[in-house]
């Protein structure tokens, strides 16, 4: 399968440190350069980045295009593919997890990282090696590492065709994907694991978030403000689903999978 990882031009040091994933994994890593958020218009902007719960900065459109294009690559596609951000760390699991993985039907994306926050699981899940996997029903945080099949991608642009979001609320919030995460997580994000007490490999940085102030409510922001209501509202269609099964509890996570290497190895011995 192609494994194609995310990456602004300007980003050197995150791409060295994909690639010394890469080798250290002995898997092949593919760069797709991101889209910049100042290569995207204004009038670009105003199109795309009016229609989810609040106006979308350019650097949001940005990382979304970028995923996007991945997506429509992927559409035409017979086999899946896994696509990274470049501040995401991975876990020597992941390549005897990816052909186990790879070979599942009936499945349109499996996230493969933890975002340590809550999610509406199945109450069961399945077991692949020493890697398992369960149902998600609702998620919506983390577009750092994910397994996406022609299917998912197909639905995915479908969707896309109303306008933008950013890309793990879009992602995770389209009911019509069959998703499933993998336990424990495979891979984490630079913040995730500093907030966790594990120091990261490479300094903590992001172009996308940004401080953001409540929104205004006004006539022209109304829209912005139903469209929140509504998401809230089917959040507690899933809350009573835990009435039926479902459970809403975080990604199971082995942090040692995630310490630097030396460490880790010590702790074997």
């Amino acid at each position: 399968m192609r494994i194609v990882y995310i990456n602004l031009d300007r980003a050197t040091d995150r791409r060295a440190f994909m690639e010394e994933q890469s080798a250290a994994l002995e898997l092949r890593f593919e760069r797709f350069p991101a889209v910049r958020a100042d290569a995207i218009s204004d009038e670009t902007a105003h199109t795309l980045g009016q229609g989810w719960e609040r106006p979308l900065s350019k650097p949001e459109l940005a990382c979304f295009l970028s995923h996007q294009t991945l997506w429509s690559e992927l559409a035409c596609a017979k086999e899946p593919m896994l696509v990274l951000e470049d501040d995401v760390v991975l876990s020597g699991r992941l390549a005897a997890a990816l052909p186990r993985l790879a070979e599942l039907t009936d499945v349109d994306l499996i996230n493969l990282e933890s975002f340590d926050r809550k999610r509406f699981v199945a109450r069961n899940g399945r077991a692949l090696g020493d890697v398992s996997i369960v149902r998600v029903h609702r998620d919506k945080s983390g577009s750092a590492a994910y397994l996406l099949w022609p299917s998912g991608a197909q639905k995915l642009l479908a969707r896309a065709r109303l306008g933008a979001a950013p890309v793990d609320a879009f992602i995770h919030s389209l009911k019509r994907l069959v998703s499933y995460q993998v336990e424990p997580a495979l891979a984490m994000q630079l913040h995730i694991l500093k907030a966790r007490g594990i120091e990261p490999p490479i300094p903590i940085g992001s172009t996308i978030q940004t401080s953001r102030q409540r929104l205004a409510v006004t006539p022209e922001n109304l829209p912005f403000h139903l469209r929140r209501l509504t998401t809230q509202v089917k959040l507690a269609g899933d809350h009573v689903m835990r009435l039926f099964g479902r459970r809403y509890r975080r990604t199971r996570v082995d942090d040692g999978d995630f310490q630097p290497r030396s460490a880790a190895d010590q702790s074997r011995s």
